[in-house]
């Protein structure tokens, strides 16, 4: 009878490679010190820009830095210019501390003369209902308050 012929590589019956094995008790070690660390909240949030951040600077006024990423964040950029100086149908965010370029905003600005910037922004208040927004989608729902009053913070600043 015949030998079977000779295989220069060897079959392995042993299941996972020693590495492999190692390597995820590894990740399961660290994954559970995470997680039972964290069961009383302390671990920092994972930082999405302006997300996790104080909006507030060290007087407790919204803090323009803030407002300036959560610009970026928000994409404002891709309908406002990058500048924000305005491009196509959509005005210049530049000089919004001096009143509203638009018309549809001036009512709006005449009568809430602090906060139209504000509430413009959130837009789902009863003060801008039916007011044509020409595109501009309300952040009410996906930006707090305070990130709002960051963002009017730094605009003012152009």
């Amino acid at each position: 009878m015949a030998s079977p012929p000779h295989s220069p590589i060897q079959a392995r019956n042993l299941g996972l490679p020693g590495w492999a094995l190692g390597l995820t008790v590894f990740l399961f070690l660290v994954g559970g010190v995470y997680f039972f660390s964290n069961l009383a909240g302390e671990n920092p949030a994972f930082a999405f820009p302006g997300a996790s951040a104080p909006v507030a600077g060290p007087s407790g006024a919204p803090d323009p830095a803030v407002g300036e990423a959560l610009i970026a964040d928000a994409g404002c950029q891709g309908c406002h210019g990058q500048d924000l100086a305005g491009q196509a149908s959509f005005p210049s965010l530049q000089g919004v501390s001096e009143g509203p370029v638009s018309e549809n905003l001036q009512d709006l600005a005449a009568e809430h003369p602090e906060d139209w910037i504000a509430l413009w922004i959130h837009g789902l208040k009863p003060e801008v209902e039916g007011i044509d927004r020409m595109g501009m989608p309300p952040f009410g729902e996906s930006l707090s308050e305070q990130q709002i009053d960051a963002i009017v913070a730094y605009l003012r600043g152009l």
